[in-house]
């Protein structure tokens, strides 16, 4: 009976830390797509500014100036997006869950399934002489 407790216990961890984690996956999503709407916005009025900034130098130079410029901001922006990193809250979800599951599969075992006679002086009298027997001499 402890073994299914112990597995509804790891399911219901389980089913908290899939919600924590879609909460968490929609949250950026949601950001992120305000942020990019934003930023092309930003970046097209920033690539007016810059090349009329840039009156002094040709085409050419101030189309080189400004594709630099967006490829050093572009990979900032993609090192913060790759950073993930668990809350608080999934992590101890996780060990409770490894926790339940680990105790439930401990308490499967045959020994628990016996009960008391697993328990019993008996049983090991029986196996300690079994194994007399099968060990060569």
């Amino acid at each position: 009976m402890r073994a299914f407790r112990l597995a509804a216990a790891a399911l219901e961890a389980e089913r908290v830390l899939l919600g924590l984690q879609a909460r968490r996956l929609v949250g950026r999503a949601v950001l992120g797509a305000i942020a990019a709407i934003l930023l092309c916005a930003a970046f097209t009025m920033a690539h007016v500014l810059i090349w009329f900034a840039l009156d002094g130098w040709g085409p050419l130079a101030r189309a080189a100036w400004l594709t630099s410029g967006d490829l050093v901001l572009a990979l900032i922006l993609l090192m913060l997006a790759l950073r993930d990193r668990p809350s608080p809250q999934e992590i101890e979800t996780r060990l409770l869950r490894d926790t339940a599951m680990a105790q439930a599969r401990a308490s499967v075992g045959l020994l628990p399934l016996l009960g008391g006679v697993a328990r019993s002086s008996w049983i090991g009298l029986l196996i300690g002489m079994l194994r007399r027997r099968r060990a060569p001499h």
